[in-house]
């Protein structure tokens, strides 16, 4: 018997905690999400706020940027959207509701904590917060610059490279590679610009051995990166005298086997012979021109004089 009261007053018990704690529970696993996770400076993103409300009724969803609210969505008021002013915070009206918030023309200063905000209407009222960080990229407007202090190299000679970035933020991440693997060089080294920007920088300095020559070429790479928004590689080649492609050389040092001696002297004989005789047909057609136009014989003498020299 006593056992009887003692668990009908735990099942009363737990029958008030589920009565009174049941609007707490009606709200759950709110989420922010941000489509798409990395936006380009000048890009647009959605704030995505989803929730499980489990049957309750919503009773609003607010938006912020840290502390501030910018956007609130109330489906019992009219009009049921409003948007508080916030510097650098432009919301496209006609994508937004109340899952989802459309930020236009985002800045680098507007990086950091956004975060939605879900109450249910369900008495007592519950309330849940999701936060997410939104970054905002900055790219390079050119890519990187990869310079080696020599243009080929011998075994045993030292390979001194630089790489550097254009500004961007954040900086890009800068990666050396030796015939396509990781190189460990000097750490990436920062170095501010305007306007908030950084440029990025990293040497290599490798003893060259004949195993770098894969093939007869040795290839250094230098990959920059931000994120999955930016990628760009830079690459020099260098190659062994053996395979190095350098044009075919003209050289009057010898003949061809193939043609006898005798053929050049002949060439160099009759070259001036050519050249002359051709200055003299263009000096009788332009006696000719003189001749049929009607010029003074004196002008003629001296236009011919100063074809011919003289």
């Amino acid at each position: 018997m006593f056992c009887k009261m003692i668990l009908r007053g735990i099942w009363t018990f737990d029958l008030l905690l589920l009565i009174c704690f049941k609007g707490v529970t009606s709200l759950r696993d709110v989420r922010l999400l941000v489509d798409p996770p990395v936006v380009i400076r000048g890009g647009t993103a959605a704030l995505i706020c989803e929730r499980d409300m489990q049957g309750s009724p919503l009773y609003s969803v607010k938006w912020y940027r840290g502390n501030h609210e910018f956007y609130r969505y109330t489906p019992n008021e009219l009009p049921n959207t409003r948007v508080f002013g916030l510097p650098g915070i432009y919301v496209d009206m006609n994508n937004s509701n109340g899952k989802q918030v459309m930020l236009r023309r985002l800045e680098l200063g507007l990086a950091g904590n956004f975060s939605c905000e879900v109450t249910a209407e369900a008495p007592p009222f519950s309330t849940q917060i999701a936060t997410r960080i939104i970054n905002i990229v900055a790219p390079p407007t050119k890519d990187q610059i990869l310079k080696a202090n020599k243009d080929r190299y011998q075994p045993g000679e030292a390979l001194r490279a630089n790489c550097t970035s254009a500004p961007s933020r954040p900086a890009v991440n800068l990666t050396i590679y030796i015939n396509d693997e990781p190189h460990r060089s000097s750490e990436t080294a920062l170095h501010p610009s305007e306007v908030g920007l950084y440029w990025s920088s990293v040497k290599v300095e490798l003893n060259v051995t004949p195993e770098l020559f894969v093939g007869g070429r040795l290839r250094l790479s230098c990959v920059a990166a931000i994120f999955n928004v930016y990628r760009s590689t830079a690459t020099l080649d260098f190659f062994t005298p053996e395979t190095d492609p350098r044009p075919e050389r003209i050289t009057f040092s010898g003949a061809p086997r193939n043609i006898p001696s005798w053929v050049f002297l002949m060439l160099l004989f009759l070259l001036p012979m050519l050249v002359m005789g051709q200055l003299y047909d263009e000096a009788e057609f332009k006696m000719d021109e003189i001749i049929e136009y009607g010029y003074e014989p004196d002008s003629t003498e001296h236009v011919y004089k100063a074809l011919v020299g003289g």
